[in-house]
């Protein structure tokens, strides 16, 4: 069996909604490839704040959810992510069944990292080590947990981040030795589980 296939290309095609829009005044481009500038479910076509220019107006892409009934169900499973990891109980998805539970540490780092909480900027160096640790390349790990900075928080997912967590994932997974499958790290593990959790939401809601 082929670990890395099993792990590629996760989507949500079918669970958003994607409509463009016009400015009705110019604005300032943004920082190109700094996330932080993103707000709320406003992103480019590239997942970059900004644009290109038309009709004197900026234009973006709106992404959410496309139903209420699939962010609901979404925002659901963020709720149950938060409570296992506060509990140290993630699931462990059935291609990590032969494997022991996901550590302690890395569980409660996850959370940090999830919810944006306490010291971030710490847990996301520690989860990045944790994956380098594993022959995850140092940018690859840094791209993927950078974006899963706040997916939880508060219990509800904003359908334009879960969509940049899934392509660093996939981009993760597509561009990683089999170093690091083999050596399947409870980091890799945890993210897996959560995107998975998301996922199956979205699909049973459909």
């Amino acid at each position: 069996m082929n670990i890395k296939q099993l792990a590629l290309h996760l989507g949500l095609g079918f669970a958003l909604a994607v409509s463009g829009v016009v400015s009705q005044t110019p604005q300032a481009q943004a920082q190109s490839g700094n996330q932080s500038d993103i707000t709320g479910v406003i992103i480019t076509t590239s997942d970059v704040a900004g644009g290109f220019n038309f009709g004197g107006g900026d234009r973006r892409k709106l992404i959410a959810f496309a139903s209420p009934g699939i962010q609901t169900a979404v925002n659901s499973a963020a709720i149950s992510i938060n409570q296992q990891l506060q509990q140290q109980s993630l699931s462990i998805v059935a291609t990590d069944a032969s494997q022991t539970g996901i550590s302690v540490t890395v569980q409660q780092t996850l959370l940090v990292i999830l919810t944006n909480t306490t010291n971030v900027d710490a847990s996301v160096r520690q989860y990045v080590t944790g994956l380098v640790n594993a022959g995850a390349d140092t940018e690859l790990s840094q791209n993927l947990v950078l974006s899963l900075v706040g997916l939880t928080a508060n219990g509800k997912v904003e359908a334009a981040q879960c969509q940049r967590v899934i392509r660093s994932y996939n981009v993760f997974i597509e561009n990683s030795s089999m170093q690091v499958f083999t050596n399947n790290p409870d980091e890799l593990r945890a993210i897996r589980s959560i995107l998975a959790q998301l996922l199956n939401a979205a699909y049973a809601s459909r």
